[in-house]
């Protein structure tokens, strides 16, 4: 009898995922929709450190006017 006490098989309630538990579809996609704004934002900090970068590097040359020029569409 002591063998059918460690084995479980009186209980009648077995652990079929050994302790594991699975995420809702729910969460997956809320997990999904966070790490696209993460690699979205990142990509914008990206971008504008490298404009910053840009303007920088043309101060330091020593030379003017180093601001974007932008050119009004013309229609």
């Amino acid at each position: 009898m002591p063998d059918d006490i460690n084995n479980g098989s009186g209980s009648g309630k077995q652990d079929d995922n050994d302790g594991e538990q699975t995420l809702s579809p729910i969460a997956i996609l809320v997990i999904l929709i966070a790490i696209a704004l993460v690699c979205v934002g990142g990509y914008f900090l990206l971008m504008k450190l490298a404009d910053v970068s840009r303007e920088e590097d043309c101060l330091l040359a020593g030379r003017r006017n180093c601001a974007p020029i932008e050119v009004p569409s013309r229609r």
